[in-house]
């Protein structure tokens, strides 16, 4: 308004005011002042000159009217208007306004009619955003259908705002638009999908948001975690699945929460829905009653209704397939939850439970041992010195872990309903899908703590996400394509952000100070303080405070840093996570399995300390957000921008300030102004022109596609002002693109009717002619009826004429055919007859002719025999005549052969006979021969032969059946022959073919590898050329020969570089570098672009210029405050320096720089600061890293000493390295380490070149040398010296720029990591060679390429799956290699990677880890066969089936290649790998099976057991699988009682007494072991599987691998014996493996039975004692009691294991523990005894403070007790029996130390006194004159004389003993017993058990060091612990120096080993350095639970609880005695 004008009355206008815009109205005009009443009711007066367009502007009618649906045509465009268009909208419940295609959504906090109906989907389906209005809806749609219009790209839709503006009701009413889309889809027709994924989707939120939302103040329905909802759709639209990330859930207010808000809302939904039964499961009452639910004093809420939001949960989880039980253990553990938080605690000795009742509930609905619970909550349990000892909390502590146990609780819980709903949901692969972000809005509470920090922190990273697509990129891409724009500002939030995340900020911080064990709040907060004071964006409060601030673009907010440290830690103590791992719920074992394992591993392994340090969740959380910010950036954004109107919730009200706050922090009005003035849409050339081709016909010219674009856009818009043609690109507003859609889709339509009515008409004529075919079929058809019908009539009559005249010809035919078949018939018979004669004549003739012929071969046969008869005894009569002539030998000879000759006609003879075919002859040749050899007479034969006749015809048949048998069986011998030689033939035309294809094979390679040599040998001697040429041009001898060392290196023998191609192809084919490549002595880096310059630079538009020294390096772009010169530089702690005092003794922080060998310091990292001084390192005497403080070091010069301090102890390493290699370095190493100047972590900023998206150029006349850097977070704006410059960085960082390297798949993770080639060590040294590879990881996959080029080869794959694992190093290989390293365990193999970034090394971990856990468990077969027996085992008939079919029931003699059950993958631990050589869990698996299968025919099983229970008993992954492989082994045997099978269940056996499995493994255990008793009763395998069930039972965890006697008492199925000592006694007693030891004392007191004490057998009852027994280890001089909970056959196992490593022996020693009442015992009962042999031991052992009279008494009294009274005879051999000898020795040196020799009498001292005793004198007199050298020489030397002086006075004491002993003449044994105890008793003490301990100087209570002579050294002390209190002694004293009741003590324990600590109320903790620590504690312990037993009446709420359970610790009160 121009000044001076004046507006009219009543006029609307906007009104500058209280510093906004507001609406108003002109209300009077008078003389020169006019005035305004603004819409909030306040009146304002302005001078008429003061006037202006800056102050007052006219309001327009689209403003007064609020029917502005766009924003950015709005005519007046600003603040007000803006607000007051919103307003207007607000109040005609219009919520939804458009900003371009951003939509704003005001919160109405009421329900508006038909606003979501389903008619209101209808509406805007299909629709364009304009056509309709503005709605949420719109967005939905348009998000939908941009999927398909960017062929495939994922979407995703952001909603963001304050905590509640509606973010989450906006994301149900998304999903159930897009749920209403695809189910539209399905119902087209084009596909079938199963809608119940969409109903899922939508069911899924009313449990979200009962677990995940509560009521803050801000709003009743407050999301308190982000989640991520991805929907997953295919190609036809249709939704196939969806998957729910969730962020940071608000853990801590499960616990807390502020006033006026309410825990979550399942928690009273839960209460006030539950049914009555359900309730009394419960046992839950009125939420008022539970201190979790009561704190903020806000229950109910009336827009809450409870009851109804309970039913839709139900009705949700049942839906989302939760079972009943499911159900059911979800309540449980919520109802435990509300218990726990009703836990009370008291302070006794420590932190105690005081509500047992809470307890209780809690315990019985976890299924937990209610006493464990107990001590889980108020006690921390460390590893010391091999065992667990308890240290007590405090109350304040206990409360803490009772309230880390709730939220764990929940936690868990809540993970696995994320899980649950995710498993539901699950989609196999999709098209394309659109992810809905609702994450917490910012927060600013009167207090904001860690979880607001976070919260807010995403909410910074959200709106950099906003701001980088709503303005950077989109003003880039103007200046790019060369736009006419005007740039808007606009905050950039980017240096909030590097506030937060970048080197040293608070996120860094936070994590370091975590890490620190020493690090609290306060020191978190003064790190900020002094490192962030000078950020412009970081608040410090003005008074000191545990607060700071930081200033985020939505305002100031203060945060309390009180508990950020132990919310970042997110502790949770291995004591609760094992006793929630115990739990007999496996709903909560499932839920804890996996970290209880771990933390119950590294406890008891010792090496909780070397485990990997857990993630804080600070870290965890940035990276989960740097995952969203990944997987938002390869995604097309909607924004929805939620507005709350008010802060109280209220309806149809209108805050102006608040709406405004809200508009001006998102960046509303620079939002509307780029909406208006930019063009948002854009398109390439061709593609506007092939999109909207269908508006104007493009002609076949030369014209180019510009000016088509040109034309059509001048067709709808010919001003020009809605369009502009960039140089690649089409810039349309939306306005304009929404016309060009109307008009595009009017032209399609217009076309497509076209189309349509030629289609149609088409069809018509199509419809005709099949019409009138249909017709001519018809009338075809008709008239083919109806002649057939007439042609039916003729042809029936016709066959009817036809009928009669053949019956007629057939009746004449037949007579005619029976006359001739009677004819027939009758010439056929006679015909028959003459036949049957003939055939009998021939016959006869026949069998005449066989007789005669067998009668002329019988007569032949027999003159045959006589003839060889006669001749045979001619023969014989020759041979018996003598030799007469020398004929004879020739004579002979001739008749052997003429016999042989005769002999083989024979054989020629039956040959021929054989092949006669009448077997008969061959018979009736045989019968003749056998009657001539009997001789029998022609008589007999011809008697028998005829009878012989008819046997042979008989057996005639037979024999031809079986020669008919016989050829058969000869036939199929030959085909198998045949067959053979065929196989036979083939296999060698097989062989002969391979060997020729072998030997090309091999010629191939021969030939290939001489082309190679050759062409290697060419290109040698080519570059030798070019060399040459170089060479001789500059004549340079040296250089020749220097480059002919080179080339003679190139054939491969020598070193290679990193670069070299031989090893990168090996490394694609094999993922890794063969072993025999060439391996290199340094670690050599990739050759990279390497630059430096100073750059201008900024991160936004608003941020000023900073000029930085920028170096690209290793594919990092690094930029520094100054310019890096340096070798080292960094900020260290210097003390002194000034000339005063108080200068000296200061510290002060300065920024050290080593340049070359001098070291300066500065004020501050600015370059040209202030030089205050330096040092030459080269000429320091001496440097140390023990300084004065921790992470100090030492410079020791001439002049001074210079002390400095750094940040962390690996700086402080780093320095300390650097300075001394400086300081010892040469010339050329100094050179060298001066090479590396660029460090990373001294960076004011660093950014991986791989990670940036595109540099341009940027058109900018005022700064003609700027380009731009855009990332996917962020965009640099830099600006150069040079244009050259310029050029040549956007070169270099171009040049290294890469792709996605992931087939097509998203990428998770990218960047560069160094890789270990040959062979795997996991460790860098000289020898290791690492390579720079290009890693990225997908959700499947980790790949690696040569480099992040596009095209760079892919070298190598790991997939991965869940049983990968990922591995970090230590921090020590950092501090020793300078990498950080961690390893990712494959199937096949593992990379060990490397990196000199800690950050780097969390992100690659976190984001591996993430995608493991996210794929789904590999299920092998034996684990499906364990899920098909679970449900199969109500029907006995599918079970008999799966048994029958399924091979893994089946025994196998052959090995096994891989395990049963899924294994994770990689080595075993280090130390196990080292000393017990395991490989990895799949080796040694398949190496157990083995062992197996040689178990039957082993020589020694005991050991092949021993060896199987070792290595699962050291790797407990392979328990469940050995269980396995025994159940696989011990089914389909043949013979179930054979050797083999009996050895195997023998081993399952041992398991079953050894080791517990899984839940899952244990029941397909037991319903094996069931089986086999049912199947086979009654044998030795059914008594293995009943002895197996039991063991099973009783099983408990073991400590120990079984020892040698355990197993062969197992392998028996019989209890094992061993041996418990007493006092004087033995008892010899059965234990089995799961005996505890509280058993055996109650065993022992029950049944006793003492063979020396029979006679004290006076029934002693457990009731009347008053003092408790236990078990003790006794050995090596020591006695240490056992747990109550503790296996004897582990202790015994323990025993055996200690007797092979120190070859001592151990024994079980059973004695009084706790002596609770020990002055009322009766004297006649057995409890007496056992105290009156303690208290004996006590006084031989030193530990009773008496006279030496009263032990020489005390020896008379117990040898009268042993030996009566005393006989001359009687001598007492060994005094130490019944004297302390400890004693005597104490006396003996010290006498000797106060009577040392002297030379004259000057030298003796004043005080020296007489002889005082016997051996005063003797020792005197020893040291007389002339033997001073020789005595001094024996008391130093401790020889003979000494010893001979303490026999001496061993004597002396034995003669006074005895002396006692004779005056107890007549004293009984029980009298003398009685005696003994009563001068016992005297002593005030008596009773309590003293420990020898020594006070440490400074932590003992300054009235107990008043007492001790020497203050300055340690004191030996007696500490005395007693059923009261504790007391402490001085050693040998009667009275203590200071006693302790236990109500007054707060804990105890010991904080390091052999250091015990007690800490007294009003008191310093007192510290004392002892070997008794874990005897200590245990008895301070059982004292104090019997006082809280007795006090809190712990035994009555216990017995309810459970009826019979063994107590948990070493105190058991006795019942029964008997000896």
């Amino acid at each position: 308004m121009p000044p001076g004008s004046v507006p009219c009355v009543g006029c609307r206008v906007q009104l500058w005011h209280q510093g906004q815009w507001q609406p108003a109205s002109v209300d009077t005009e008078q003389d020169d002042h006019v005035t305004y009443t603004t819409d909030a009711g306040q009146s304002v007066t302005y001078p008429l000159s003061a006037l202006n367009h800056d102050l007052v502007q006219p309001m327009q009618d689209d403003n007064m009217a609020g029917s502005v649906e766009d924003m950015a045509n709005l005519s007046d465009l600003n603040e007000g208007s803006i607000l007051e268009n919103i307003r207007l909208r607000y109040v005609g419940n219009r919520i939804y306004t458009y900003i371009g295609h951003i939509l704003c959504a005001v919160n109405p906090y009421k329900p508006i009619e038909d606003l979501y109906s389903r008619g209101c989907i209808q509406a805007y389906k299909k629709k364009h955003i304009g056509d309709l209005p503005p709605h949420i809806f719109a967005i939905a749609n348009e998000c939908y259908y941009a999927m398909w219009k960017a062929g495939g790209e994922n979407q995703c839709i952001l909603i963001s705002g304050e905590s509640g503006a509606g973010k989450t009701e906006s994301t149900k009413f998304i999903l159930q638009f897009l749920s209403e889309m695809s189910q539209v889809s399905v119902g087209s027709g084009e596909g079938s999908t199963d809608t119940s994924v969409e109903q899922a989707i939508l069911q899924s939120s009313p449990i979200m948001e009962a677990f995940g939302n509560a009521k803050t103040v801000y709003n009743n329905n407050s999301s308190r975690f982000g989640k991520f909802i991805q929907l997953q759709f295919n190609e036809k639209g249709s939704i196939t699945g969806g998957r729910i990330q969730d962020y940071l859930l608000e853990k801590n207010r499960v616990v807390g929460q502020n006033p006026d808000e309410r825990n979550y809302h399942i928690f009273y939904s839960l209460i006030a829905g539950s049914t009555p039964d359900i309730k009394e499961v419960l046992c839950l009452t009125e939420a008022s009653e539970f201190h979790y639910l009561n704190q903020s004093g806000c229950i109910n809420d009336s827009t809450i209704n409870d009851q109804e939001d309970f039913s839709k949960v139900l009705h949700a989880m049942r839906v989302m397939n939760f079972s009943e039980k499911d159900i059911l253990d979800v309540w449980c553990l919520l109802a435990s939850i509300l218990h726990v938080g009703n836990i009370k605690f008291v302070t006794t000795a420590g932190a105690q439970v005081a509500d047992k009742q809470a307890l209780s509930n809690a315990a019985s609905l976890l299924r937990v041992d209610m006493l464990g619970l107990a001590e889980a909550l108020t006690q921390r349990s460390i590893f010391l010195r091999g065992e667990l000892i308890s240290t007590p909390l405090e109350v304040n502590e206990a409360a803490d872990s009772r309230d880390s146990l709730a939220m764990n609780l929940y936690k868990a819980c809540f993970r696995w309903i994320i899980t649950k709903i995710n498993s539901r949901i699950y989609g196999n692969g999709h098209y394309s899908s659109i992810g809905v972000l609702d994450i917490f809005g910012f927060e600013n509470f009167q207090t904001n703590r860690f979880e607001q920090f976070n919260i807010n922190y995403a909410n910074e990273k959200l709106q950099e996400y906003f701001n980088k697509h709503i303005f950077s990129l989109e003003q880039l891409e103007y200046n790019r394509e060369g736009i006419v724009w005007t740039d808007i500002d606009w905050v950039d939030n980017g240096e909030c952000l590097d506030l937060v995340e970048r080197k040293l900020g608070i996120l860094d911080l936070l994590d370091e100070e975590s890490r620190f064990p020493k690090g609290t709040d306060n020191t978190f907060v003064d790190k900020l303080h002094g490192g962030h004071k000078e950020n412009a964006f970081f608040l410090k409060p003005k008074v000191a405070s545990r607060m700071f601030g930081i200033k985020h673009y939505a305002g100031e907010v203060y945060y309390d840093t009180q508990g950020f440290l132990d919310k970042n830690r997110d502790t949770f103590r291995d004591d609760i996570l094992n006793i929630l791992q115990e739990s007999r719920s496996d709903f909560i074992y499932e839920l804890f399995d996996t970290d209880a394992y771990a933390n119950r591993t590294s406890l008891k392994s010792g090496t909780a300390t070397r485990q990997r340090k857990k993630p804080t969740v600070s870290s965890q959380f940035k990276e989960s957000l740097r995952s969203l910010m990944t997987t938002l950036s390869a995604a097309n954004p909607f924004f929805v921008r939620c507005i709350k109107p008010n802060s109280q919730k209220l309806p149809d009200t209108f805050d102006p300030e608040l709406v405004l706050s809200q508009l001006r922090y998102s960046g509303m009005l620079e939002t509307v102004r780029i909406r208006r003035a930019g063009y948002p849409v854009r398109r390439t050339f061709d593609d506007f022109c092939y999109r909207y081709r269908v508006l104007v016909r493009l002609s076949s010219s030369d014209e180019d596609i510009k000016s088509h674009c040109s034309g059509v856009l001048q067709l709808v818009d010919d001003t020009g002002k809605e369009w502009q043609l960039g140089k690649t690109k089409v810039f349309l507003r939306e306005r304009l693109e929404c016309e060009l859609e109307k008009r595009r889709e009017a032209e399609l339509h217009r076309v497509a009717t076209i189309i349509q009515a030629g289609f149609k008409g088409h069809q018509a004529r199509r419809q005709f002619h099949r019409a009138k075919q249909s017709i001519v079929v018809i009338q075809k058809n008709y008239k083919a009826h109806f002649w057939r019908k007439a042609f039916v009539q003729v042809r029936q009559a016709t066959v009817t004429l036809q009928k009669f005249e053949r019956s007629r010809r057939a009746r004449h035919l037949l007579q005619r055919l029976r006359e001739e078949k009677r004819q027939e018939e009758e010439r056929q018979h006679q015909l028959r007859e003459e036949e049957r004669r003939q055939r009998e004549e021939e016959e006869k003739v026949k069998e005449e002719e066989e007789r005669r012929l067998l009668e002329q071969k019988t007569i032949e046969e027999k003159a045959k025999f006589e003839e060889k008869r006669q001749e045979e005894k001619r023969l014989e009569e020759e041979r018996k005549k003598p030799c007469i002539c020398p004929m004879c030998g020739s004579r002979r000879e001739m008749e052997k052969q003429e016999e042989i000759r005769q002999q083989e006609q024979k054989v020629k003879e039956k040959q021929e006979l054989r092949k006669l075919e009448f077997e008969v002859l061959d018979e009736l040749d045989n019968l003749i021969e056998e009657c001539m050899m009997l001789e029998l007479g022609r008589s007999d034969i011809d008697d028998n032969l005829d009878d012989k006749l008819e046997d042979w015809a008989k057996a005639k048949q037979e024999l031809a059946m079986l020669r008919a048998q016989q050829a058969e069986e000869a036939r199929l011998a030959e085909e198998a022959k045949q067959r053979a030689l065929e196989e036979e033939k083939r296999f060698e035309e097989f062989a002969k073919k391979k060997a020729k294809e072998d030997a090309k094979r091999m010629e191939q390679e021969a030939m290939s590898r001489l082309r190679a040599e050759a062409e290697q040998e060419r290109r040698r001697q080519e570059a030798q050329r070019k060399w040459n040429r170089t060479l001789s041009t500059k004549k340079g001898e040296e250089k020749r020969e220097s480059v002919d060392s080179m080339l003679s290196e190139s054939d491969g023998t020598q070193e290679r570089s990193s670069l070299d191609e031989s090893g990168d192809e090996l490394d694609m084919d094999l993922d890794d570098e063969s072993p025999s490549s060439p391996k290199r002595h340094s670690l050599l880096p990739e050759v990279t672009p390497y630059f430096h310059a100073y750059l201008m630079m900024k991160g936004g538009v608003m941020n000023t210029w900073k000029r930085r020294w920028c170096v690209l390096k290793d594919d990092t772009l690094m930029w520094y405050r100054g310019k890096q010169a340096s070798i080292k530089s960094g900020w260290l702690a210097k003390k002194g320096g000034g000339t005063g005092t108080l200068s000296r003794r200061s510290w002060k922080t300065r920024w050290f720089v080593l340049r070359g060998t001098t070291l300066s310091y500065h004020e501050n990292d600015e370059e040209g600061a202030k030089q205050l001084g330096s040092i030459d390192v080269k000429s320091c005497k001496e440097i140390l890293d023990n300084g004065l403080k921790e992470n100090a070091l030492s410079i020791v010069t001439e002049a001074r000493t210079y002390h400095l301090v750094a940040e962390t102890p690996e700086e402080a390493s780093q320095w300390y390295n650097v300075l001394t290699s400086v300081y010892s370095a040469t010339d050329e190493e100094l050179r060298e380490m001066q090479d590396e100047q660029a460090n990373p972590k001294n960076a004011a900023g660093t950014l991986d070149v791989a990670l940036i998206d595109s540099v341009y150029a940027s058109d900018n006349e005022s700064k003609p040398h700027q380009f731009v850097i855009i990332t996917a977070n962020r965009v640099f704006t830099c600006c150069s010296d040079t244009a050259e410059e310029m050029h040549h960085w956007i070169s270099c960082l171009q040049r290294s720029k890469g792709d996605v390297h992931s087939g097509g798949q998203d990428f998770i993770t990218r960047g560069w990591l160094s890789k270990e080639t040959g062979k795997p060590t996991g460790t860098v040294n000289k020898s290791t060679t690492l390579k720079k590879r290009w890693f990225v990881l997908t959700a499947h996959s980790l790949d690696y390429y040569k480099s992040s080029d596009t095209n760079s080869q892919k070298l190598g794959t790991l997939i991965l799956d869940s049983l990968c694992r990922v591995v970090q190093a230590d921090a020590e290989m950092y501090e020793q290699t300078g990498y950080y390293m961690f390893t990712i365990h494959g199937r096949r193999r593992s990379f060990h990677l490397f990196t000199k970034l800690h950050t780097e090394v969390q992100q690659w971990v976190q984001s591996l880890q993430e995608v493991i856990d996210s794929k789904v468990p590999i299920v092998t077969p034996t684990q499906q066969l364990i899920t098909d027996l679970r449900d199969a085992s109500m029907n006995s008939e599918a079970v008999d089936q799966i048994y029958q079919r399924n091979p893994i029931l089946r025994h196998t003699p052959h090995p096994l290649k891989t395990p049963l059950l899924p294994l994770p993958y990689g080595d075993v631990n280090a130390n196990l790998q080292k000393e017990k050589g395991y490989t990895n869990l799949q080796e040694e698996a398949v190496k157990i099976f083995n062992s197996l299968l040689q178990i039957e025919t082993a020589a020694d099983q005991i050991s092949i057991v021993q060896n199987i229970l070792e290595t699962c008993h050291d790797l407990k992954y392979l328990k469940d699988e050995v269980y396995c492989q025994l159940i696989k082994q011990t089914m389909g045997v043949a013979d179930v009682d054979s050797i083999g099978n009996l050895r195997v269940w023998q081993i399952m056996a041992c398991m079953c007494c050894a080791f517990q499995p899984t839940r899952n493994v244990i029941r397909y255990l037991k319903f094996h072991l069931k089986r086999c008793k049912e199947k086979f009763p009654s044998t030795e395998m059914a008594k293995f599987a009943a002895f197996c069930g039991d063991s099973l039972r009783r099983c408990k965890g073991r400590e120990y691998v079984p020892s040698r006697d355990e197993v062969i008492a197992i392998l028996g199925r019989r209890d094992m014996y061993t041996t418990v000592h007493c006092y004087g006694s033995s008892c010899r007693i059965s234990i089995n493996s799961s005996t505890t030891a509280s058993e055996v004392v109650k065993h022992l007191i029950q049944e006793m039975k003492l063979k020396v004490v029979q006679r004290l057998v006076r029934g002693m009852n457990l009731e009347e004692t008053h003092n408790t027994f236990a078990l003790f280890e006794r050995g090596a001089g020591q006695d240490k009691a056992i747990d109550g909970k503790a296996i004897v056959a582990d202790i015994l196992a323990k025993f055996e294991k200690l007797k092979e490593e120190e070859e001592t022996d151990w024994k079980l020693f059973f004695r009084l523990f706790c002596f609770m009442d020990p002055r009322n015992v009766p004297t006649n009962s057995l409890e007496y005894d056992f105290m009156f042999e303690q208290a004996h031991e006590d006084v031989i052992h030193n530990r009773f403070p008496s006279s030496e009279e009263t032990l020489q008494y005390l020896a008379a009294y117990r040898l009268q007790y042993k030996e009566g009274d005393f006989s001359k005879s009687g001598w007492i051999n060994d005094l130490g029996q019944v004297y302390p000898m400890e004693r005597l020795r104490r006396r003996v040196k010290s006498t000797k130390e106060n009577i040392a020799p002297v030379s004259d009498k000057t030298e003796r001292p004043a005080t020296t006194k007489r002889k005082s005793n016997f051996l005063e004198g003797t020792l005197r007199r020893s040291f007389g004159k002339g033997g001073h050298k020789k005595a001094r020489q024996q008391v130093l030397g401790e020889d003979a004389q000494l010893i001979h002086l303490l026999k001496e006075e061993e004597s002396s004491t034995t003669s006074a003993v005895i002396a006692k002993w004779k005056m107890l003449k007549g004293l009984t044994k029980e009298e003398a017993q009685q005696r003994y105890m009563r001068a016992v008793m005297d002593w005030s003490g008596y009773g309590a058990t003293l420990f020898d301990v020594e006070c440490i100087p400074g932590k003992i209570p300054r009235d107990v060091l008043s007492a001790c002579k020497d203050r300055q050294h340690p004191v030996d002390l007696w500490l005395a612990v007693s059923v009261d209190e504790i007391a402490l002694y001085k050693r040998g004293e009667e009275r203590p120096l200071a006693s302790y009741a236990y109500d007054s003590i707060l804990s105890f324990g010991a904080p390091v080993p052999n250091t015990y600590k007690i800490v007294v109320e009003d008191k310093e903790p007192m510290m004392f350095e002892t070997s008794q620590v874990v005897e200590i504690a245990k008895l301070m312990k059982a004292y104090i639970n019997s006082l809280v037993k007795k006090r809190y009446s712990w035994r009555t709420s216990y017995h309810s609880y459970r009826k019979s359970v063994d107590s948990d610790d070493i105190l058991l009160s006795p019942t029964v005695t008997q000896s």
